[in-house]
């Protein structure tokens, strides 16, 4: 009697000290799997017909031109909603069949599905239908959207400073150099970058007016966006990338022309105290 309830109390010990672990590893390969994203292309009714108005359809955006952006690991289904025969055929970039992937011939209802682990743009077309074509741009995950809380600090009203948010695979520096002077911002790449752009929202309290950027020393184009929260700028930069400089029409404009406005009554009250004083001298 007393090994069985010895037994027990061991086995119940083992199941807590087991549960947690088990949670942590069901978890841990869920957000493996949900990390990983399948996306469908469907071939329409009428695909067949060099004349019709589209031959692909992508389920989530609706896109037609066969072309579709995805990150390594992600898959693609091209579904055939057609009465005809289909193939989903690698080509290189000029037309010509590389072997990289091949469907085969597939029917009214059935599918292929393919995993993209490598970066890269891996063109196909149906081999049946040669003006049926599109391409796959497998590109690297952009990372997560990052924040940089109480920059200039010291220069707004609240004392709270402002907000930059980022989409980036690393971290930017927690410490931006801020000059109203040259009218910049500098912000430091702290980890190593992999990506080729980068996305930011610079609020119009912080920066007016962005419109030049310079990564590593080098002028780069940008693309801006005006939004509720701000400029987005997507700027374009190169893996292992380390500084990347802002520049608009003012830096912290508001706190500029309180300083103007401080300097002015400074100038004012000196002259002001100083003529007070050669009056009580005389």
């Amino acid at each position: 009697m007393i090994e069985i309830i010895e037994f027990s109390i061991s086995f119940v010990r083992l199941t807590l000290f087991a549960l947690p672990l088990l949670v942590v590893f069901v978890l841990g390969s869920c957000a493996f799997a949900f990390a990983e994203t399948t996306y469908e292309i469907t071939i329409p009714s009428g695909a067949s017909d060099p004349n019709a108005p589209f031959f692909w359809s992508e389920k989530s955006t609706g896109v037609t031109t066969g072309e579709i952006t995805i990150y390594p690991g992600d898959s693609v289904v091209w579904s055939n909603a057609d009465s005809a025969l289909h193939t989903i055929t690698s080509v290189s970039r000029s037309g010509e069949i590389d072997g990289i992937f091949d469907s085969g011939v597939f029917t009214v209802g059935k599918s292929y599905t393919r995993q993209f682990n490598e970066l890269g743009d891996f063109y196909y077309f149906c081999i049946l239908h040669e003006w049926m074509n599109g391409v796959v741009h497998v590109v690297q995950n952009p990372g997560s959207v990052q924040s940089i809380s109480r920059i200039a600090s010291g220069f707004s009203d609240d004392g709270l400073g402002f907000e930059v948010k980022y989409l980036l695979d690393t971290s930017l520096s927690n410490t931006v150099h801020v000059d109203p002077d040259g009218s910049s911002l500098i912000f430091a790449i702290t980890g190593d970058t992999e990506n080729e752009q980068i996305t930011m929202i610079l609020p119009p309290k912080l920066i007016e007016n962005p419109n030049t950027v310079w990564v590593d020393g080098k002028m780069v184009d940008i693309e801006i966006e005006d939004t509720a929260t701000g400029s987005k700028l997507t700027i374009p930069i190169k893996p292992h990338s380390k500084e990347i400089k802002v520049m608009g029409s003012y830096v912290i404009p508001e706190f500029g022309y309180l300083t103007m406005a401080v300097l002015g009554i400074g100038i004012f009250s000196t002259m002001f105290f100083t003529r007070s004083k050669l009056s009580i001298l005389r």
